[in-house]
């Protein structure tokens, strides 16, 4: 199976849903990040002890203390050049995110709807998946993950303050996490 490749807003949603990235060993998938967004990950949301949203430090050492995540660097000219041109339209971690996963064959975990738009460019044509679909993967290993999946959407809509747009295919299953 293609390694995948995961950028910031996918991470954060992750992580702050599971409270670490330990879960996507599950998928039996290679999972990896780059530089660029390990440097846009600073801070996540938690609950306070008053039960509020309060703003996280977030250590890149501690988010992948499970080792989950490999590290991606861009290697290539091709690289570099299509890194700078997606930087163009989008942020530095999903453009660098996304020029990896075109070149190596990853496929591109991603949120953003400016980077999913750009990876179904035919001039780029790279693979995609979504937080909702590897939650929904993920729900489907395990009874155990079933149980915690209202859980973990619940806190990525309130803490990452994440829910698909109205008008995609995963609106109405997110809603009926909730």
């Amino acid at each position: 199976m293609a390694g995948h490749i995961i950028d910031c807003c996918s991470l954060l949603n992750l992580y702050t849903g599971w409270g670490r990235l330990l879960e996507l060993r599950a998928l039996k998938r290679t999972w990896y990040v780059c530089e660029a967004v390990l440097e846009e990950a600073e801070y996540t949301r938690e609950y306070g002890a008053d039960g509020t949203a309060v703003l996280v430090p977030l250590r890149m050492s501690e988010v992948n203390r499970d080792a989950v995540l490999l590290p991606a660097c861009i290697a290539t000219d091709a690289e570099m050049q299509d890194y700078v041109n997606f930087a163009c339209e989008l942020d530095d971690g999903e453009a660098q995110a996304l020029s990896i996963a075109k070149h190596r064959g990853f496929v591109l975990l991603s949120d953003d709807r400016k980077a999913m738009s750009v990876a179904r460019r035919a001039d780029v044509a790279v693979p995609t998946t979504s937080t909702p679909e590897v939650l929904r993967a993920w729900a489907q290993l395990d009874p155990h993950n079933a149980a915690r999946l209202v859980e973990v959407v619940r806190r990525i809509t309130a803490l990452a303050r994440f829910r698909p747009r109205t008008d995609s295919a995963d609106f109405q299953w997110w809603n009926a996490c909730l």
